[in-house]
C-alpha cells in the first residue's frame, strides 16, 4: 500500500513506492529502493517535500464493540484513501510546478465515486472514525470536499453544483503548494510576515486557477478565492461583505472552520463538533458566517451524530442516541457503555468531550 510520507519523517528501511525524480526530471531515488541514511540525506537541498513509501498491506479486522455496530466502513475508507491518494498527487505536481492533473481530478469527480464519498449516513461518521495519516493539507482539502458534496446532497442541488462545489473545496487549499513547509508545519504561532504569507494562499490558489485548464469555471475559483472572507468584512484576502462574497465562498468558510477544528494539528487538539457548532453559532449571530446555510449545515450535521462514539467530560464513553429538539446548539441524549442513559441538556457538568475515532473506542 502505497503512503505518502514527508521527507523529515523517512527513516532507514523504509521501501520506495514511486520513484523521486527532481525538477530536472533525473532519478534521485527508483522504486522499491530500500532507504538508508545515505539515501535520505541526498534528498536535503533537493525541494522534494514528500516521498510514495510501499507499505505492506495490514490485515482488514473491523473494530468491535460490545452494543455498537462496525466503526469503520471498509469499503468507504478504501474510497477515501484512493480519494486522498489522487488529491495528494494533485498538490504534490502542482508544488513541483506543473499542471493541474485533469484526468485524476475527473477520477475523484466521477459520479460513482461522489456517490459513495459523499453519502452522509456513512461519510460524517467516517471521517471522524479515521485518523489522519499524512498530510494534513490534503486530508483538510479532502474533507471540505466531502463535506461539500454531503452539504449539496442535503441541499438537493443538481449534480453539476454539487461537482463544481466539491471541486472548489477539493482545491481550497491548492495556493499553499507556494507557502514554504517549514511554515505550514509550524508548530508555534506563526509571527505577522508568516501569518501573512499564509493567508496569501487564497490569492495563490486563485491567481493559480484563473490561467489553468479550470479557469473558466468561475464559481468553483471564486470558492476559494473567497472562503476566509466573513460577511461582516473581516475576513481575508478582500475584507469582503455578505452581499459581495460567492456563495461557494460563503459555504466553504464554514466548512473549512469545521474540518479545521475536528482535526488534530500540532498546535492544537480536536473539538468536540458541539463546541465547534457553538463557535459557528456565535459567528452567526455577530454577522461573520452566512445564516441560510449554515444553520442547515449543522442541523443536518446533528442528525449524522446519531450512533456515533463520544468521549465525555467526565471520562466515561457513549453513544449518542437522540437529539429532543431542533436548536442547533442543543446536546445530545447518549448511552454509556454502562446503559446509562444522560441528557446532556440537563446535566450540564458533563459534556461531550470528543468524537471518538474506531482506534480510540
Amino acid at each position: 500500500m502505497l503512503k505518502s510520507c514527508d521527507v523529515d519523517n523517512l527513516r532507514p528501511g523504509m521501501k520506495v513506492g514511486r520513484e523521486v525524480k527532481d525538477f530536472s526530471g533525473k532519478v534521485l531515488l527508483k522504486q522499491n529502493a530500500i532507504l538508508d541514511a545515505k539515501k535520505i540525506n541526498s534528498l536535503i537541498g533537493q525541494n522534494i517535500f514528500s516521498v510514495y513509501i510501499d507499505e505492506p498491506e495490514e490485515e482488514k479486522k473491523p473494530v468491535k464493540i460490545e452494543g455498537a455496530d462496525n466503526l469503520i466502513d471498509y469499503d468507504y475508507w478504501e474510497h477515501y484513501q484512493e480519494t486522498y491518494n489522487n488529491i495528494h498527487d494533485i498538490y504534490f505536481t502542482v508544488e513541483r510546478g506543473g499542471k493541474i492533473d485533469l484526468k485524476k481530478l475527473d477520477k475523484v469527480l466521477d459520479p460513482v465515486n461522489v456517490d459513495k464519498l459523499c453519502d452522509a449516513s456513512i461519510a460524517i461518521s467516517q471521517i471522524h472514525n479515521m485518523t489522519r495519516d499524512g498530510d494534513y493539507t490534503i486530508h483538510h482539502a479532502t474533507n471540505v470536499g466531502i463535506l461539500a458534496g454531503v452539504f449539496a446532497k442535503w441541499m438537493k442541488w443538481p449534480r453539476n453544483i454539487m461537482r463544481e462545489l466539491i471541486m472548489s473545496g477539493l482545491l481550497t487549499e491548492i495556493g499553499k503548494t507556494k507557502v514554504p513547509r517549514a511554515i505550514l508545519n509550524k508548530t508555534g504561532k506563526l509571527d505577522p510576515e508568516e501569518l501573512e504569507l499564509v493567508r496569501r494562499h487564497v490569492d495563490y490558489g486563485f491567481d493559480m486557477l484563473k490561467f489553468s485548464p479550470l479557469k473558466n469555471f468561475n464559481n468553483v475559483l471564486l470558492g476559494i478565492l473567497h472562503h476566509h472572507e466573513r460577511c461582516d468584512g473581516t475576513g481575508y484576502p478582500n475584507h469582503l461583505q455578505g452581499k459581495d462574497i460567492s456563495d461557494y465562498g460563503k459555504i466553504l468558510a464554514f466548512l473549512d472552520i469545521y474540518d479545521a477544528m475536528a482535526a488534530n494539528r500540532s498546535y492544537a487538539k480536536r473539538n468536540s463538533p458541539f463546541d465547534i457548532f457553538k463557535v459557528l453559532y456565535g459567528d452567526i449571530n455577530k454577522g461573520k458566517l452566512d445564516s441560510r446555510y449554515g444553520i442547515l449545515f449543522m442541523k443536518h450535521m446533528r442528525q449524522s451524530f446519531v450512533g456515533c462514539w463520544v468521549g465525555l467530560s467526565d471520562g466515561q464513553r457513549a453513544k449518542i442516541i437522540l437529539f429532543m429538539n431542533d436548536e442547533v446548539t442543543s446536546q445530545p441524549i447518549v448511552q454509556t457503555t454502562q446503559s446509562k442513559f444522560i441528557d446532556l441538556n440537563k446535566e450540564t457538568n458533563i459534556k461531550v468531550e470528543v468524537l471518538l475515532t474506531a482506534q480510540e473506542v
